[in-house]
């Protein structure tokens, strides 16, 4: 084999030595450049990103902020206007349950005069009845007749003396 003959090592590690030389500044003079920039473009594409996310995170922690203030202050709002809502609606109740406490007692003073006026009417009837049994009795065992204005009067004061004595 030719390229193991020892005769040719010398030519051929002096067209290695340039082939490889060639080929060093071949690359370093047009693909090293090109890897370089995609580097750096990368590298600055990364820092840009890592500027962008931390702006980012930084609106995103104001956002929040803003957030979470406007929540409190709705959140704040919505008891005002409970609180506000449930007083009106105790002075409403309070003036609806005055105003039935008038009628009812209106309506219970209205009840009570009719029950004193039905009672008034129920003891007249019974001393008109009282008195004509008083004079029929009178007439009866003692065989006296009484005119009715005595007996008014006897059935009367009998009546008011029951009457003191339960009170």
């Amino acid at each position: 084999m030719p390229q193991l003959d020892p005769a040719v090592f010398i030519p051929q590690i002096f067209w290695l030595f340039v082939v490889f030389s060639v080929l060093y500044i071949f690359i370093a003079r047009s693909a090293a450049p090109k890897i370089a920039d995609v580097l750096k473009k990368r590298q600055d594409t990364i820092a840009d990103d890592l500027a962008k996310a931390e702006t980012l995170q930084a609106k995103a922690e104001q956002a929040r902020l803003v957030y979470e203030k406007s929540q409190a202050d709705a959140r704040n709002n919505a008891a005002a206007v409970v609180l506000e809502k449930r007083e009106e609606l105790k002075a409403e109740a309070d003036a609806e349950y005055q105003k039935l406490s008038e009628a009812l007692g209106a309506e219970a003073d209205e009840a009570q005069s009719r029950i004193d006026a039905a009672k008034d009417k129920a003891i007249a009837q019974v001393r008109g009845v009282a008195n004509d049994v008083c004079a029929e009795i009178v007439a009866k065992i003692s065989g006296l007749s009484l005119d009715g204005d005595t007996v008014s009067k006897v059935v009367d004061q009998k009546t008011n003396d029951a009457t003191k004595g339960d009170a």
